[in-house]
């Protein structure tokens, strides 16, 4: 690990001064190491290869977190990056990756597809899959790092599966908007505030999936049946996300849905009923301790928990620190709880 790169994602903030890696006052070998070890820390173990690894080698990384995405942008020489299938067990990272080349030219290859990225361009890549990604030239890139749940929440694991390493146009339409919107979040100097950041993460996870809908093929109509039916019950569980006895049948009972059913649609978007609401419980959570003055005690009953404890203990395993931590952690400075 480096002193620019952190492993545990908790201790980044939303108003922490952004990570920066610059190797161009270091010698050729250290340069390379420090980036790949950079690169790992920050993205996913990968293996890191040079066109000529005896030329001075140039890159810089920073990296600025918004809400649970990380956003960073990275400007090197010409290089490699080769996630393969012994890294992934080593490594069982399942974030996604959304590469979007904003000067040069970079190629991404991954289910069998190669994507040829040029200016607004971008791809995603699953790091729960091999990857390539060679940086053919010089290269400057926007690289957005979303937690796998985050995605596959709103399109599903098949859906997912099949925009993963295509290449598309940031030029026009909703994939245009894409672009734009990541380029302006990547370069603002703005300091925002824990709910800013966590706004302008909605907004831009709120974009992607609009733009992956477009890229993704037709859905049959049981496939769009079974999308709509998961929303439906995914509503439905919400609105009884303060009840922590209200189960699974009942939810079937009211919307005249067999268990087994409700299952295999969580099933078929890479979750469980149990997973999913559990995430959905802590997320609330999260911004409840953010934007309210309510108790952990309050907040933990609130959203759907039996005792404190437990809530405490769930909420330090998702964000790396306890609830009264975390909220100590993200206060605006600017205002008095």
């Amino acid at each position: 690990m480096t002193e620019s790169a952190q492993k545990d994602d908790s201790a980044c903030t939303e108003n922490a001064t952004a990570m920066v890696l610059n190797t161009r006052e270091l010698e050729s070998t250290e340069s390379r190491i420090r980036w790949a070890d950079t690169l790992e820390t920050t993205y996913c173990e990968m293996d890191v290869d040079w066109p000529d690894r005896h030329a001075r080698f140039a890159a810089e990384l920073t990296v600025r977190p918004f809400g649970e995405l990380t956003v960073s942008v990275v400007h090197a020489d010409p290089h490699t990056v080769v996630r393969t299938p012994e890294m992934i067990r080593s490594d069982p990272n399942d974030d996604y990756l959304l590469c979007l080349i904003t000067r040069g030219t970079a190629t991404l290859q991954q289910h069998s597809r190669t994507a040829v990225l040029e200016e607004g361009a971008f791809g995603i890549l699953d790091s729960a899959v091999p990857f390539v990604v060679d940086g053919t030239t010089e290269f400057e890139q926007v690289v957005l790092r979303a937690p796998r749940q985050l995605l596959i929440s709103r399109l599903s694991v098949e859906a997912m599966d099949e925009v993963t390493g295509l290449g598309i146009s940031g030029q026009y339409g909703m994939s245009g908007l894409v672009s734009r919107f990541l380029v302006d979040i990547a370069t603002t100097d703005a300091r925002l505030s824990v709910g800013s950041s966590a706004s302008v993460a909605a907004s831009a996870v709120d974009l992607l999936t609009s733009a992956l809908t477009e890229q993704a093929p037709p859905l049959t109509a049981t496939k769009r049946i079974h999308t709509d039916d998961l929303r439906t019950v995914q509503q439905t569980m919400a609105r009884y996300l303060h009840d922590s006895d209200h189960s699974t049948a009942e939810i079937g009972v009211e919307l005249g849905m067999s268990v087994r059913y409700i299952h295999k649609l969580f099933s078929l978007a890479g979750t469980t009923p149990r997973t999913w609401l559990y995430q959905v419980r802590l997320d609330r959570a999260r911004g409840q301790l953010l934007d309210t003055d309510s108790t952990v005690a309050e907040i933990s009953d609130r959203v759907g928990f039996r005792d404190v404890s437990h809530f405490s203990r769930a909420f330090r395993k998702r964000f790396g620190a306890s609830p009264a931590h975390f909220r100590e952690q993200h206060a605006d400075p600017s205002t008095d709880r």
